[in-house]
């Protein structure tokens, strides 16, 4: 396949994904990993998503300056994910992860259940309650450890806050979160030489997909009520955890 009409088929795959960041916060890179590894070399495209969510969270970011304002309570959750997801890096270089992810994809399918029939109910005072305690930081370290040895760190934090913020201060505390976990994935890919420039199309087109997809899932996102937003989330982590089991 000719360079210009891969970069075309991820721009396009790209768009697609980012609407459901724009509408949610978290997930693009479950749609557009799966894919893409069928349209291009799968290592490739892992980096390239990373850096797709650094312009994705930036540029929400840029959308919605308010993220920001919850800094001292996704920021500590942020970095604590990152250190997660050294020392899961760490432990998938000597611990075989097939068994680990069976057991996390199934509890994430149970737990989509939850979501997608309305169980996980977060309280309408939930918002301006995000003081930070000690279970928060544990679930960023564990959801970043869950990154680091299957690639897969998103689903527990999404399943934590989602069970506990409604959905204007879930999106702008994951969005924030997400960004640093990227940037730390980006910057160990760069230190490991494996950002691959040879396709300049790559580095144009899905972007672009990326800041257009973005804008029409932030300006849906006021349009989706609580309950189809909740059920939304139950979608994509019933996703993630078929995606574990099967590999």
């Amino acid at each position: 396949m000719e360079p210009l009409q891969i970069g075309i088929l991820l721009g396009v795959l790209a768009f697609f994904a980012h609407i459901v960041k724009g509408l949610t916060g978290f997930g693009p890179a479950i749609v557009f990993v799966s894919i893409g590894s069928m349209i291009y070399d799968p290592t490739k495209v892992i980096v390239l998503a990373s850096l797709l969510d650094i312009i994705g969270g930036s540029y929400l970011s840029i959308l919605n300056p308010e993220f920001f304002e919850n800094k001292k309570y996704w920021a500590p959750i942020g970095l604590l994910m990152v250190t997660g997801a050294v020392i899961g890096g760490v432990a998938l270089s000597v611990i075989p992860p097939g068994l680990f992810e069976y057991l996390l994809g199934g509890a994430i399918i149970l737990i989509s259940f939850w979501f997608l029939l309305g169980k996980f109910k977060p309280e309408e005072g939930s918002e301006g309650t995000e003081k930070l305690q000690v279970l928060d930081g544990a679930v960023g370290a564990f959801a970043g450890f869950c990154g680091g040895f299957t690639g897969m760190g998103g689903p527990p934090l999404v399943v934590y806050l989602g069970s506990k913020f409604r959905k204007e201060l879930f999106r702008a505390v994951v969005v924030p979160i997400f960004l640093l976990a990227a940037i730390a994935r980006f910057s160990t890919y760069g230190y490991l030489g494996m950002i691959d420039t040879s396709n300049i199309y790559l580095y144009i087109l899905p972007p672009t997909g990326v800041i257009l997809g973005n804008y029409l899932g932030n300006q849906l996102f006021q349009e989706v009520e609580q309950k189809k937003f909740t059920i939304l989330i139950g979608l994509i982590l019933m996703i993630s955890g078929l995606r574990l089991i099967l590999g």
